[in-house]
């Protein structure tokens, strides 16, 4: 009997457990322009997310799923289907490279689409933006999401003082543009609302009704980790809307820059890695991060999202570039090429996918 079947039963014997109020939740993607070209989910099936949402909740053992992409259509079908496999919705619609104009009208819109979903009895959250300050224009330096990456980085060469200055004024422009922003949403949508801050932006917390953080960790100590969570003052709830690893040696000390080890393809197939030098492929270096990390925020937050249940833009291979080893996929996806692509599940599950099934069910049937 393989490992699939033991879990799966293990699960089985597990489920009608009463859990908690802690959200145990993945982030599911259903396309973004993370470049403005390529579409991170180029072929939505309807029954494919069906199928994904029920492995989320009744597999993973999930009670919330964090549905983030452009498309408000697709949000809307994710989010039913969430609906229908029992799980409370965060819904995150995400214009990328857009400015505070485009970005406010889009807001508008998608909050009208979230205020019908509320209305027909949805427990939904709506989160007004992600990581404003690095994947939109108008707070950080830069047109594109390179040149804003870069100009952040930079910040650790550059002296304490003048570097706390320049984030300060971005800070400012940054709660302009979010009170902008929730303005438009709150206009339309009468539920809660949230925003998916990077933990280098100073959110005035006021105007939503939950903090939301995008909290990976770079080797810090777990009380270094934890200190962002316990330093926001009482009366809201605290979620970390995102955290994640790659799977690769290695991965778990870069956190949320685990990606940037992989710069380019060249001319004859070949991925072009940072030193030079390709990684070395672990899935166990994700799962135990997973691992250790939900634990933690079970101990300090309200919640926990895990990035992300599939990105099938980054596919699995066993030659040439393995793409898959350098995203926070919990699930292995095939080339387009490849006939498992099309069929459901078009995925294969990693070892991150089983350890955090294992950690949520046990935060399931513990109290918090």
């Amino acid at each position: 009997m393989n490992r699939l079947i033991i879990f799966f039963m293990s699960l089985l014997f597990a489920s009608g457990a009463s859990g908690n109020d802690f959200l145990r939740g993945v982030v599911y993607d259903v396309g973004l322009y993370y470049n403005g070209s390529d579409l991170s989910v180029k072929n939505f099936r309807p029954e494919q997310v069906k199928y994904d949402m029920g492995v989320i909740s009744h597999i993973l053992n999930c009670n919330a799923v964090r549905i983030e992409g452009e498309d408000i259509e697709r949000l809307v079908d994710a989010a039913r289907f969430a609906q229908e496999a029992g799980l409370k919705i965060y819904f995150n619609p995400w214009k990328m490279a857009s400015d505070v104009d485009v970005t406010t009208e889009y807001m508008a819109q998608a909050a009208q689409a979230a205020e019908k979903l509320r209305q027909e009895g949805m427990d939904i959250t709506f989160v007004a933006g992600c990581e404003y300050s690095l994947f939109n224009k108008g707070v950080f330096p830069g047109e594109t999401f390179d040149d804003r990456f870069k100009w952040l980085i930079s910040l650790g060469s550059k002296p304490v003082d003048e570097a706390l200055a320049e984030m300060k004024e971005c800070n400012v422009k940054l709660n302009r543009v979010l009170e902008k922003l929730a303005t438009a949403v709150r206009g339309n949508f009468k539920g809660d609302v949230t925003y998916s801050s990077g933990t280098w932006e100073m959110v005035d917390w006021s105007r939503f009704d939950i903090i939301g953080f995008d909290h990976y960790r770079h080797g810090e100590s777990d009380e270094e980790y934890l200190s962002l969570i316990k330093s926001q003052p009482d009366g809201k709830p605290v979620m970390v809307l995102e955290t994640g690893c790659c799977a690769y040696r290695g991965a778990a000390q870069r956190g949320g820059e685990g990606f940037a080890v992989l710069q380019g393809i060249d001319d004859n197939g070949n991925g072009i890695y940072e030193g030079g030098v390709k990684p070395e492929r672990s899935e166990i270096e994700q799962s135990d991060y997973i691992e250790r990390q939900v634990n933690l925020l079970a101990q300090a937050a309200d919640g926990v999202f895990i990035y992300v249940f599939s990105y099938p833009i980054y596919p699995y291979s066993d030659e040439g570039v393995d793409l898959d080893m350098t995203s926070y996929a919990l699930v292995k996806s095939f080339k387009e090429t490849d006939p498992k692509s099309s069929m459901i599940p078009a995925w294969a599950p990693k070892d991150a996918f089983f350890r955090l099934g294992e950690v949520y069910t046990r935060l399931a049937n513990s109290t918090k």
